[in-house]
């Protein structure tokens, strides 16, 4: 290659260096606001599984009062019963009575099953109550953990992303005429996949073969672009 070829493939490594490292850094000052963004998505599902439970829990102690109440008249009746078959005036009489109290403790032991039955539920829910406070308790750490982390980072972050811009717009600088138009043309296209390698016979950025006489125009110092993904390409440093 000749010498002015030499010192563009120089600079243009330098260039996709420095693109491929802002990129990881302005990776990083988004993933922020997306991972709080993500934090809070999960605060607030969090909260809505509690809310719901909390409702499943009241529902349920309602039901099982209810429950409770109807057992305990079912009881009364029973004794009001009892009481009403010691003045029973005949046989009649006394046998409808047997068959109402007959019926009533039938029906107060399906309904003390069922209140108990009940509690039970209560209880679990109680339980699950629990576990989703704790999970909406887990939640917010968890938010204000990487919230306190990135408020740390961010200040580093943006000093860094400042500091390899410079070094950019530097090495940017040192592109003449025509080449700095065309390097500007596909980076205001590309951002920074702007500038790809070519290793071997391959264009390092979509791994398309790139024809020979692509590569001898590269290396007599012209300026060549990938047909596949359109890219400007040099020669990668082993080359």
């Amino acid at each position: 290659m000749t010498s002015q070829t030499d010192k563009h493939s120089d600079i243009f490594r330098r260039l996709h260096g420095l693109h491929q490292v802002l990129e990881e850094l302005r990776g990083r000052m988004m993933k922020g606001p997306r991972l709080a963004q993500a934090y809070a998505r999960q605060v607030q599902q969090a909260e809505q599984v509690l809310e719901s439970a909390r409702k499943a829990h009241q529902d349920l102690k309602m039901v099982a009062h209810r429950k409770q109440m109807d057992y305990d008249q079912k009881l009364a009746d029973i004794q009001r019963r009892k009481s009403q078959l010691m003045q029973a005036k005949d046989n009649r009489e006394y046998q409808v009575l047997k068959d109402q109290i007959a019926a009533d403790e039938m029906a107060a032991s399906v309904l003390a099953d069922e209140a108990l039955e009940l509690m039970d539920r209560a209880e679990a829910s109680t339980r699950s109550v629990a576990e989703c406070e704790e999970k909406v308790a887990a939640a917010k750490r968890q938010a204000e953990q990487w919230s306190e982390e990135f408020s740390r980072q961010e200040p580093t972050i943006r000093a860094e992303i400042e500091r390899v811009e410079s070094e950019l717009r530097r090495a940017e600088s040192m592109l003449a005429g025509d080449v700095r138009e065309m390097y500007q043309r596909v980076v205001r296209l590309k951002g920074s996949s702007a500038l790809a390698p070519v290793r071997g016979e391959f264009c390092g950025g979509c791994n398309q073969h790139v024809p020979l006489n692509m590569r001898s125009k590269l290396k007599l110092g012209e300026y060549v672009y990938c047909h596949s993904c359109g890219r400007m390409l040099f020669y990668a440093e082993e080359e």
